[in-house]
């Protein structure tokens, strides 16, 4: 069976994130020196299928040392200033951690998706001794281990927000965002108990899970439109976490064990 591949290039990257990209390297090279290890840019910019108002941009300095506090929040500065210029992405994200936390066994998910869904903007390319997996049970638990934790921790976070979350107007939006996308993520990972199927892709995701499973083909529909335009009510959010767990999350219990 075949593993599977990174799709993601610079060169899939368009035009007006390019040059995003380059400034970031540029703050981030003067930032760190030799410190840095790598800098990534992962998800769906570097498909080149990021979609206008629903897609972050989602890039991780990799240090050779631990992360300070002056770090984080020089994080926070450079996405002030550069997310107001980029309306069309949902949002920013600018994270550093430290290179040997790849080396925790725990991190295994993580180094899937360096090795998978990844592009290097700049420094050593630290995924070649990573794994990859072709789609199968294996590869299903790993990518959605702990998803009841998540779902719960979601739930908490949206009924008990945090200051940074109380000052910000989309941020139920946010989080049902996020967790749409890790219910179609667990509905992919059912489907491949039946047939070697990988994507990243929610809208295949959707479909594909809706022909083996009709059933519940209704809340997959729902799961996607939450993803597509989330709903920022408090209530609705909650609803939809209900419905999940009593639906596609008991599923996924029956199939995943």
């Amino acid at each position: 069976m075949k593993l599977i591949l990174n799709q993601s290039s610079l060169s899939k990257v368009k035009p007006e994130y390019q040059k995003l990209l380059n400034d970031l390297r540029e703050k981030v090279e003067n930032r760190f020196g030799v410190d840095l290890c790598a800098y990534y840019l992962l998800g769906s910019v570097g498909r080149g299928e990021d979609r206008p108002g629903i897609s972050d941009m989602d890039t991780v300095v990799i240090l050779r040392r631990g992360i300070t506090d002056d770090d984080e929040a020089w994080e926070k500065e450079i996405k002030d200033e550069f997310e107001p210029e980029y309306p069309t992405l949902e949002r920013l994200d600018i994270s550093s951690m430290e290179e040997k936390e790849f080396d925790d066994p725990k991190a295994e998910r993580l180094r899937f998706i360096f090795k998978t869904d990844s592009v290097l903007i700049c420094g050593e390319d630290i995924t070649a001794n990573f794994s990859s997996y072709p789609p199968g049970l294996e590869l299903a638990k790993l990518l959605n281990g702990n998803y009841h934790k998540a779902l719960e921790k979601i739930q908490k976070d949206i009924t008990e927000p945090d200051e940074d979350d109380r000052n910000n107007p989309k941020y139920v939006m946010e989080y049902v965002r996020w967790i749409s996308k890790k219910v179609l993520r667990l509905c992919l990972g059912i489907v491949m108990i039946n047939e070697p199927l990988y994507t990243i892709n929610m809208q295949e995701m959707t479909q594909k899970f809706s022909e083996y499973y009709p059933f519940y083909q209704p809340q997959a529909e729902t799961a996607l439109r939450q993803y597509v335009e989330p709903t920022n009510n408090v209530g609705e959010a909650l609803d939809f976490i209900n419905e999940m767990r009593a639906t596609i999350y008991k599923l996924a219990d029956e199939k995943l064990g």
